[in-house]
């Protein structure tokens, strides 16, 4: 599947003399020779050379960014400021959900997994008018006033986590020369791959601004993630635990930090799997937001069906038994069951 993309089946692990590029941004931690690629399809010392696609930055990053209206459909629009009353009047100039305001979508290209379900596969195809000026685009965000957030997606922003922590920044410096009182909440929703301490990072920046991370827990299970991802979801554990001993309940509001989210795919992620990903965040805390989502097919997995009415109804009361604030999101693809 990857080949057919062109991209390698694995993370390079070059040795030796053979050495170009080491990167340790996500779990795969690509060593690359002259002619390898990253496994995000990002990094490229051929093509750096020949200046076909350069390399992300901190100052330049692969992206497609549009206004999505508030409310979106945001997996945890349940909770955050944009869909709810929280979050008023400190994160929030409304004491009601923003209707009327924007959330700048930042579609990032290049993945840390090869998920077979992606809904958005289209992070594979990019090219060098993808590759942007940060500050170009803080300039953008930050003219139009009536976007009160900013939420990285992809793809996953593992592959170019410095660039989303940079272009933070320079919107948040800008905004604080421009206007100190306008509120600009920055969220990302990844799998939980990158680094701890870019990953630290962004949580602080999310918390000082009033956002929040979603986690995408595809499973508990080692082998059933590398059969649905081709990669360990270790990494994605491991900074989950961290985050929310270290983060969740720090804002000492009803403004959740983080939150968990899995995808309940059919004949794959089943009850059992939900309840191994519940009891794993309660023995954290049981009162970190959970989502789970209504599967329907899509790139590699479309022969699948629309997850099963009895699936997500006991998925959902397995994952209620642990913890206190689970929600049922895509519950309209229920219907077509």
């Amino acid at each position: 599947m990857r080949k057919l993309v062109g991209l390698p089946a694995k993370p390079p692990k070059a040795e030796g003399l053979d050495i170009q590029l080491k990167c340790n941004y996500c779990i795969n931690e690509c060593i690359l020779s002259k002619d390898d690629m990253s496994y995000c399809g990002l990094r490229n010392i051929s093509k750096k050379e020949t200046g076909e696609l350069p390399f992300p930055s901190r100052s330049k990053g692969y992206i497609h960014g549009y206004i999505d209206a508030n409310p979106t459909n945001c997996c945890n629009a349940w909770f955050c400021p944009a869909g709810t009353s929280r979050g008023y009047p400190d994160f929030s100039d409304y004491n009601e959900p923003e209707f009327g305001t924007y959330s700048y979508a930042a579609f990032l290209y290049g993945c840390s997994f090869s998920c077979l379900f992606c809904q958005n596969w289209s992070h594979k195809n990019f090219s060098k008018r993808n590759l942007l000026e940060a500050d170009t685009l803080a300039n953008q965000i930050v003219k139009n006033k009536k976007i009160t957030c900013l939420c990285y997606f992809g793809g996953t922003p593992e592959a170019q986590l410095p660039f989303t922590i940079s272009l933070a920044e320079l919107i948040l410096k800008k905004i604080e020369k421009q206007d100190p009182k306008r509120i600009m909440r920055i969220c990302w929703e990844w799998n939980g791959s990158g680094r701890q301490d870019l990953v630290e990072k962004c949580m602080r920046i999310a918390i000082k601004t009033g956002g929040n991370i979603k986690f995408d827990l595809k499973s508990f299970d080692e082998k059933l993630n590398l059969a649905l991802c081709g990669i360990s979801n270790t990494r994605t554990l491991e900074n989950f635990k961290f985050l929310a001993k270290n983060y969740f309940g720090t804002r000492g509001d009803d403004m959740p930090e983080l939150s968990g989210c899995t995808l309940m795919v059919p004949g794959y992620v089943n009850h059992e799997e939900v309840e191994l990903i519940a009891n794993f965040i309660s023995e954290i805390n049981p009162e970190i937001p959970y989502s789970l989502l209504v599967f329907h097919g899509d790139y590699q997995m479309r022969d699948l069906p629309i997850t099963p009415r009895d699936q997500a109804l006991k998925s959902l009361k397995v994952a209620q038994k642990y913890l206190n604030n689970v929600n049922l999101g895509n519950k309209f693809l229920l219907e077509f069951t």
